[in-house]
């Protein structure tokens, strides 16, 4: 039975993060939401290999113990470093009177994914834009109409083969078994269309520790997206640096009085510590200014980029997520720097509401989508033993610890877990049910 059962993995700067989710009738069910802080990654690159595994080791932890069992793969999300999208088009004769079904699909995104890309770069996804039969009937599904030529229009992302590789490797060496990989700005900015008032022209802004991707997208299609080297650490170094304090105490400013609003009380003492020379105070408004003179700066270089592409600022309509995205006032502070509307995107879904999990909902509900079109399965847990153990964990009022993962090691499975490789240019769809 398929459950359309979805595990999306994130990896950033600041943290790990992994959301297993259930997606039924159009609604998403949080079933467990894992995070650790990461190390030995920087600005969607791996630097320290070692420490990334061992960090992701402990993450696989977390999620198998909440979740009371094995978890069988995970779609892994791919930075925007480097990435491009590229139109293309396939098309694929079709029998007399034969009706368009998955497997057909599937040989469109193979065909597709196997067209040559550029020299060191690689297919990540396919982003489908629609399917015409016969050169004249457009559907967004094609299942079950009938003609004699198929064509899919589509968008390909294509990412720097070396980071593809150094990410995946890092991932299956911590245990984990990628099913898939996409582009997560790009899902993530198709998730967003949905807080669009309008969908016409929409410049998705995640905001992170050390990268802000911008992402654009013109009714629904993906025009280019884009990792720049400025996020929310440079609010915390503008606080260390102008406030003459140390990172944890920038950090807990920013995180209990951080605000681009306005106070009410800006003369308010918030903070005082004593000195060679006396005794040091902050007030509200001082962390404030600090804080509104960064931000300011991290939206220059996003309309920036948006000048230098020749994109007209005032006719987008901004849409922000990311952890940095969380700070108060932020949509104001934005809409009266771009003069245009701006909304911050929060999953609606009990758990993960926050700005910070908007890429992993994006990613699963993009997966879910995918899967309907192409008919791949998703059951990576076993949700009749996931609903057994949360029963008893209520019954009980104590956490159930999965039994550690039994059968092959790493280096055992190799061959299999290369299969994401090989997915990159076959889609890693099941090549007997293509037959």
């Amino acid at each position: 039975m398929n459950n359309k059962i979805y595990a999306s993995l994130e990896i950033g700067s600041s943290e790990a993060r992994i959301l297993v989710c259930h997606i039924r009738e159009n609604r998403v069910y949080v079933l467990s939401r894992q995070s650790v802080e990461t190390e030995g990654f920087e600005s969607g690159q791996v630097g320290d290999a070692n420490a990334l595994v061992q960090k992701l080791k402990a993450l696989k932890v977390h999620v198998e113990a909440d979740l009371n069992q094995a978890l069988q793969s995970v779609t892994l999300s791919i930075p925007s470093v480097d990435v491009t999208m590229e139109n293309l088009s396939v098309s694929q004769e079709l029998e007399t009177d034969e009706s368009i079904d998955p497997k057909q699909v599937k040989k469109l995104f193979r065909e597709a994914m196997n067209k040559p890309a550029p020299a060191e770069m690689i297919s990540v996804n396919l982003l489908p834009r629609g399917f015409i039969i016969d050169g004249e009937r457009a559907f967004i599904d094609p299942a079950g109409q009938k003609g004699q030529l198929v064509q899919m229009d589509a968008q390909r992302a294509i990412a720097p083969a070396a980071l593809v590789y150094e990410l995946i490797s890092a991932v299956e060496l911590a245990g984990f078994r990628v099913r898939d990989i996409l582009v997560g700005s790009t899902a993530e900015a198709l998730h967003s269309l949905s807080y669009s008032k309008s969908g016409a022209n929409v410049c998705h802004v995640n905001i992170g520790k050390t990268t802000t991707t911008i992402t654009l997208a013109h009714n629904g299609k993906i025009h280019s997206t884009k990792a720049l080297s400025i996020g929310g650490m440079d609010a915390d170094l503008g606080l260390q640096k102008t406030l003459d304090i140390d990172t944890v105490t920038a950090k807990t400013l920013k995180h209990h009085f951080g605000s681009l609003a306005g106070s009410l009380n800006p003369h308010e003492f918030i903070h005082v510590a004593e000195t060679q020379n006396g005794f040091s105070s902050i007030t509200r408004g001082m962390v404030e200014n600090v804080l509104r003179a960064r931000y300011e700066m991290i939206l220059k270089v996003v309309k920036q980029y948006l000048y230098e592409n020749a994109i007209r600022t005032d006719l987008l309509e901004y849409i922000f997520s990311g952890g940095a995205s969380e700070i108060e006032g932020l949509a104001g502070f934005a809409q009266e720097f771009f003069g245009a509307g701006v909304a911050v995107q929060r999953p609606g879904m009990l758990g993960i509401r926050s700005s910070k999990y908007a890429q992993l909902a994006g990613l699963a509900v993009f997966s879910h989508e995918l899967g309907l079109i192409t008919g791949q399965n998703h059951d990576i847990i076993d949700f009749t033993q996931y609903t057994t153990a949360k029963g008893n964990q209520l019954k009980e009022g104590s956490p159930q610890v999965a039994n550690p993962v039994q059968g092959s090691s790493f280096m055992d499975r190799k061959m299999e877990n290369s299969g994401v490789l090989v997915r990159l240019f076959d889609m890693i769809f099941d090549e007997k049910e293509a037959q």
